[in-house]
């Protein structure tokens, strides 16, 4: 039985930590909603992929469906997953048709990451350790920067996040319900950005031994089974929409064959300053010629098959694409060359650009990042603590096959965050001993505080 001490502490304890995660909160979505006032402004209005999503959403508000288009010329559409439409089109229904709105309704959804990568962190690594990650993301340009605009990767990292922090709860104490919302959390995932479909895959190898330890062979089956199921849940009557009414199979989107053909055409592959990027010419123009008259579902597969085409022709460039593409995903400083503006004319923070803050903040958080990876690896929960590495490698790959940018990178820069929230815990810890006059000796603990098996 615990002490009546140790009752005593922890109860003086939670409304310190309840500060702690209103103040966390509170930090990211003030300098959120600050970026996107000053970045965009009340009078933003949609354009690029933004008005893609705010079409649909509009068109979901009023009644015309899930659809792209304006009145006689609309259509059925899954050419953007679902989540963030859907989501902004109830605001869109409440309030009337306010784009700015539904920025801060990202803006809102981005201060959560801090909350949930805390949560992740203390469940992987220890308490420290999330805590430190958590104010990292509050603060980190990049996550502040796309929290300002209707895209699919702040929702995302969000819905990320939370299936990764059920799937760690799940391994480590497995039972069946928590399978199912496992499952039903990745399904979630899923419809927010396609590219997660194969990641509970990932998760299933992940926790498989560790599963089978607990479980046996037998229950084992069983709980990723109902994974499974939690999953085709959520997915599939998106699906069976989508067979109903473009009558075709879609699980998700129909955007990846347009997407591929805009990440691996002759610029993006033959011109040195564009290799691994993104160019759409190829693509532009082809709509107007070859595809012209090709149906949503028609043209994403023309330009699959095309562009497989392309790339099996040119085999023995896959290695430096690949290598340009990876450079451009972990790059250090901020977009540049051919991403357009990303802030409305006259905007305060067009000075930002002359000290690229994430240039700024790369150099100070990276090293601790690969060191948080070296103890990572060492530690007598490694391969628990490898979770976060798998899905960054995950993305990694999936930018080697489309193109490389910080936007695809958004989602996993949490998860890089751990790390360096690793890295600075434990050369705190270093530090705090040596001015003790201490020496830091390896012992039965690992750095989350946790006792090994």
């Amino acid at each position: 039985m615990r002490s009546a001490h140790t009752v005593r502490r922890a109860r003086d304890a939670a409304p310190a930590q309840w500060a702690t995660w209103l103040a966390m909160l509170a930090v990211a979505l003030v300098l959120r909603v600050a970026y996107a006032w000053l970045a965009l402004g009340p009078d933003a209005t949609p354009s690029s992929d933004p008005a893609t999503y705010d079409t649909v959403a509009w068109n979901l508000a009023r009644g015309a469906g899930f659809s792209l288009g304006e009145g006689a010329a609309s259509y059925p559409t899954a050419f953007v997953p679902p989540v963030v439409p859907w989501i902004t089109s109830l605001l869109y229904r409440a309030i009337g048709h306010q784009f700015f709105a539904a920025v801060l309704v990202q803006c809102l959804a981005g201060s959560l990451v801090p909350w949930l990568l805390a949560a992740l962190g203390g469940s992987l690594f220890g308490g420290s350790v999330g805590r430190t990650s958590g104010w990292l993301a509050a603060v980190h340009p990049l996550l502040v920067f796309f929290s300002g605009y209707l895209l699919t990767e702040t929702l995302f990292t969000v819905t990320l996040l939370l299936a990764l922090l059920l799937s760690a709860d799940w391994v480590r104490t497995p039972r069946t319900g928590r399978a199912l919302g496992v499952g039903l959390a990745w399904g979630i995932a899923t419809l927010t950005r396609s590219t997660a479909l194969l990641l509970p895959l990932l998760v299933a190898a992940w926790g498989w031994r560790p599963l089978g330890l607990t479980l046996g062979s037998g229950g084992r089956a069983r709980q990723l089974f109902v994974l499974a199921l939690g999953l085709a849940l959520v997915v599939t009557p998106w699906t069976l929409r989508n067979a109903l009414v473009l009558r075709a199979f879609v699980p998700v989107t129909t955007g990846a064959g347009g997407a591929l053909m805009v990440a691996n055409n002759p610029v993006t592959w033959d011109v040195p300053e564009a290799r691994g990027g993104a160019d759409s010419g190829t693509y532009r123009t082809a709509l107007a010629g070859e595809f012209r008259g090709l149906n949503e579902v028609a043209l994403d597969a023309r330009a699959r098959a095309l562009t497989w085409t392309f790339m099996r022709e040119r085999v023995r460039q896959w290695p430096a694409v690949a290598l340009a593409k990876l450079a451009r995903f972990w790059r250090l400083r901020a977009e540049g060359g051919g991403t357009g503006s990303w802030q409305r004319p006259g905007s305060p923070l067009e000075l930002l650009r002359r000290f690229d803050p994430l240039l700024i903040w790369s150099a100070l958080a990276l090293p601790f990042g690969l060191w948080g990876l070296v103890r990572a690896s060492m530690g007598a929960r490694r391969w628990f603590q490898s979770l976060p590495l798998w899905v960054i490698v995950y993305f990694s790959l999936i930018a080697v096959v489309f193109f490389g940018s910080l936007r695809m990178r958004v989602p996993i820069e949490p998860l890089v965050l751990l790390y360096v929230g690793l890295g600075l815990e434990d050369a705190r810890r270093v530090s705090r001993a040596r001015r003790r006059g201490l020496s830091v000796i390896p012992g039965r603990r690992d750095l989350a505080g946790h006792a090994s098996p």
